[in-house]
């Protein structure tokens, strides 16, 4: 019994410690501010709020967190490049779409709902 015990109990560390190493593959990114809005910095990147995900599409694999809250995600979106779009979401939210500010080829059909991407 004591033997079942102790896998069990190494089993679980096992599991903990892979978790762990998963979570170190995310990038931290930091919340910053706009004129009048929220944005999000990765490196030498800036996003911008572009509009409610559900309205450009799904997103993709999670890349990274921001402020070091792991409830604060950041995913790609999928089928576009990270360096221009990313998506941003907590647990049981959709997620906001939002753009590289530098990014000026906005797909057909795609508007934004904020002034400062028009």
């Amino acid at each position: 019994m004591k033997k079942a015990f102790l896998s069990f109990v190494a089993i679980i560390i096992l599991a903990a410690s892979l978790c762990a190493c998963f979570q170190n593959d995310l990038a931290e990114m930091t919340s910053g501010e706009g004129d009048g809005y929220a944005t999000i910095v990765w490196g030498d990147k800036t996003y911008v709020p572009f509009g409610a995900l559900s309205a450009y599409g799904e997103r993709g694999k999670q890349i990274g967190i921001v402020d070091g809250n792991k409830d604060d995600r950041v995913y790609e979106l999928k089928g576009y490049s990270a360096d221009e779009w990313i998506v941003n979401s907590f647990p049981h939210d959709p997620g906001m779409l939002l753009k590289e500010e530098s990014v000026t080829d906005i797909p057909a059909g795609w508007q934004s709902e904020y002034w400062w991407n028009n």
